[in-house]
């Protein structure tokens, strides 16, 4: 072994080391380069194998922007604001996309549906209704979307706390699923039975009459009460919301005045089977109101009346015609005011 052989191989294989690191650096400063190239003139066949189209689908769908819904373009020659909401409401749905089930089922579409809804008070009942049977007519392009504004239909227009609750426009959707296509015969019973239910105590009609009997143990008839206005509160002794509402009654001075002065009799109605529970609470009923047990039961066994809610309030003229059925307090106390000033 020679003086300064270990030396000797140490500076070679350091030199070694140092060649290696050089040609990696200049291989992937060369790879990059060339990356840079293939993007940077579209090569895409060189760059990706084969024609490329897998590499082209992958840029498309991450570049691509979906429209999903596009108001309608209301045309500048039309001037008149009714015109404009007639025309606004009869295209809002043309701009919809209807085959993409996330953005169906999505809050986005949920708002463009209450927006439609609120737009509708712009324009004549008719037109309204006519509107939603074309949109449901337009939905049935897809089976997820027209199930979907079924569902929305039954939330916004017929649930007994929907702000937005509508029955004529209820109506307009129910009949035209009866119509379609869309829905087979098993699915049609729900909005078979919606229906019917709606059509009955409908304003104008005459009420349904039924009897019942009071604490006192006397029976009578909702027919035989004399009075300009009766008021059906259907109610359940132990409903705080039914609580909250005779105490409101209780404390408008004009409804107590018309109560006391026989303008309008108010006949309070428990319709279901806890006769023990009724009576015991019944004494707490506000003064003057007429309380009182449906014995035979037909109110719910025959579906006299559509009770989903309590309480449910009708208000009926002197010939028990339909004024407000299945109304709120507000439009009740608003119709009775319109009524004493004129």
């Amino acid at each position: 072994w020679l003086p300064g052989r270990s030396e000797y191989w140490r500076e070679w294989e350091e030199a070694i080391t140092k060649r290696k690191n050089l040609m990696a650096f200049i291989l992937t400063v060369s790879s990059i380069a060339l990356m840079v190239i293939c993007l940077g003139l579209g090569m895409v066949k060189a760059c990706a194998g084969g024609d490329g189209s897998e590499w082209k689908k992958k840029v498309a769908a991450d570049t691509l922007h979906v429209v999903h819904y596009t108001r309608p373009d209301l045309p500048q020659i039309m001037t008149d604001p009714a015109e404009r909401a007639v025309y606004y409401v009869k295209h809002y749905w043309d701009g919809y996309l209807t085959g993409d089930t996330a953005w169906v089922n999505s809050g986005d579409t949920e708002q463009l549906y209450v927006d439609f809804i609120d737009a509708l008070k712009y324009v004549e009942p008719e037109t309204g209704r006519k509107a939603l049977h074309t949109m449901m007519v337009r939905m049935e392009a897809d089976s997820t979307a027209y199930r979907r504004f079924g569902l929305l239909g039954e939330k916004y227009l017929n649930e007994p706390n929907s702000p937005m609750r509508n029955e004529d426009f209820y109506i307009a959707v129910l009949e035209q699923m009866l119509q379609s296509d869309r829905l087979q015969e098993w699915e049609k019973i729900r909005p078979a039975d919606r229906l019917k239910q709606a059509h009955k105590n409908r304003p104008g009609m005459k009420a349904a009459d039924f009897t019942y009997v009071t604490v006192h143990g006397d029976n009578s008839r909702m027919s035989r009460l004399k009075a300009q206005y009766t008021m059906l509160f259907f109610y359940d002794p132990d409903c705080s919301n039914c609580r909250k509402f005779e105490k409101l009654f209780a404390e408008i001075p004009a409804f107590v005045e018309m109560v006391e002065n026989g303008t309008l009799r108010v006949l309070a109605i428990y319709p279901d089977e806890n006769r023990e529970e009724w009576a015991a609470k019944a004494v707490y009923m506000p003064q003057g109101w007429i309380v009182g047990w449906n014995k035979a039961g037909d109110i719910r066994t025959r579906q006299l009346y559509d009770i989903r809610a309590t309480p449910t309030i009708y208000l009926l003229d002197g010939r028990k015609r339909v004024i407000l059925k299945d109304t709120s307090m507000e439009q009740l106390i608003d119709y009775l005011a319109t009524q004493a000033g004129e």
